[in-house]
């Protein structure tokens, strides 16, 4: 038995507009409905909600969860934007309906998952998603590394010892102090994990108030940044480069390559 899921969405905006209000779109989705032998029809109406958010939609909720539970097994809309506004959104919800052998369609559009035809135009738009998913991946990708040719640091959380203040590196002149203490304590002969038990048993917390690991640590000893470069592309081998940044250097050259060294024949 076809069991339909007639969907219905107008927004507060759209409710002045000729062709879609709730009735009117109730109407044209029944007679469809009648049209092709679908009786057993159940109705999910958002009223007033809008089209970009589909967990702030319950009807649309109700439908998916209905559609998990073999309750509905075919799925009719009025016009695509009217199920979501979000290509991302669309293709998930095709996949569901897909994976619950739910058949999908939209009388506007003229498209229908059951068919070869509508299969074929629901793989049409989610090569175009993938391809401006991956597009923005990489323009986003090669902004970062400009900005970081440029010496800007791209990392808006900041990084213990400075501050992110309008997109620069500001000395905090606290974290600062002790920045350089971890340097001299590991100088020492303290290790990682003894410097940040010390920290911890000091209740000193982190740049996001968090504990302080031998990973935390290990951070600082080895970041450039406190010695006035930027780093780039750190797990991209290829792609890997440091430049000189804006922000002052908190830790002398001198005192940053001894600790490579140590670090290096701990290692070894």
């Amino acid at each position: 038995m076809i069991k339909t899921g007639i969907y219905i969405r107008v927004s507060t905006e759209e409710q002045a507009k000729e062709g879609f209000s709730i009735n009117a779109q109730k109407e044209k989705l029944t007679s469809y409905s009648k049209i092709n032998n679908w009786d057993n029809i159940t109705y999910y109406i958002d009223d007033g909600l809008s089209g970009k958010n589909i967990n702030e939609r319950p009807n649309i909720i109700k439908l998916i969860n209905d559609v998990k539970n073999k309750e509905i097994n075919n799925v009719l809309i009025y016009k695509l934007d009217r199920l979501t506004r979000s290509v991302k959104d669309l293709i998930n919800l095709i996949e569901i309906f897909e994976t619950n052998n739910c058949s999908f369609n939209s009388i506007t559009e003229k498209l229908d998952t059951s068919t070869a035809v509508g299969r074929m135009f629901i793989k049409i738009i989610g090569t175009f998603a993938e391809f401006e998913r991956e597009n923005l991946a990489e323009r986003i990708s090669f902004g970062y590394e400009q900005k970081t040719k440029e010496g800007n640091y791209t990392n808006t959380n900041g990084v213990y010892g400075y501050d992110y203040i309008d997109g620069n590196l500001i000395i905090n002149k606290q974290e600062k102090e002790l920045v350089n203490n971890i340097y001299n304590l590991y100088l020492k002969g303290y290790s990682m994990l003894q410097i940040a038990n010390k920290l911890n048993k000091e209740n000193i917390p982190t740049k996001r108030n968090g504990k302080w690991y031998q990973s935390t640590i290990k951070s600082i000893l080895t970041n450039p940044l406190y010695i006035g470069k930027i780093r780039y592309g750190l797990h991209k081998k290829n792609k890997a480069f440091q430049v000189l940044g804006k922000q002052q250097a908190i830790i002398s050259i001198n005192k940053f390559n001894k600790v490579q060294k140590l670090i290096n024949k701990k290692r070894a």
